[in-house]
């Protein structure tokens, strides 16, 4: 068996040759972001969300002396329903619609 010569390897490979790069020029213009009125509006929305969360609980848990004190109220209405009260109530149904009574 005979090895036949395939070539120089030398023409391949080239490891001396290097390749000179000019210097880049310095760009004046300076990277931007601009949002999308959807993105915007999912920003607020979520800023919204973390303060809702953040908020305290106001409401009054329903306690067994929280469901005799409103049962009491419901069976004498005369005794609860007062005019201070009736007005609140007024206010607040007002204010659901966008009218301010006041």
């Amino acid at each position: 068996m005979t090895i036949d010569r395939i070539g120089p390897l030398n023409k391949i490979l080239k490891t001396g040759s290097e390749i000179k790069v000019g210097k880049s020029k310095k760009s004046d213009k300076k990277d931007r972001v601009e949002l999308s009125p959807e993105a915007k509006k999912m920003a607020e929305i979520a800023r919204a969300e973390e303060k809702v969360k953040a908020a305290p609980d106001i409401r009054k848990e329903l306690t067994p002396e929280r469901i005799k004190e409103l049962r009491d109220k419901l069976e004498d209405p005369d005794k609860y329903l007062t005019k201070e009260v009736a007005e609140k109530i007024a206010e607040k149904v007002a204010e659901s619609f966008g009218i301010r009574l006041k």
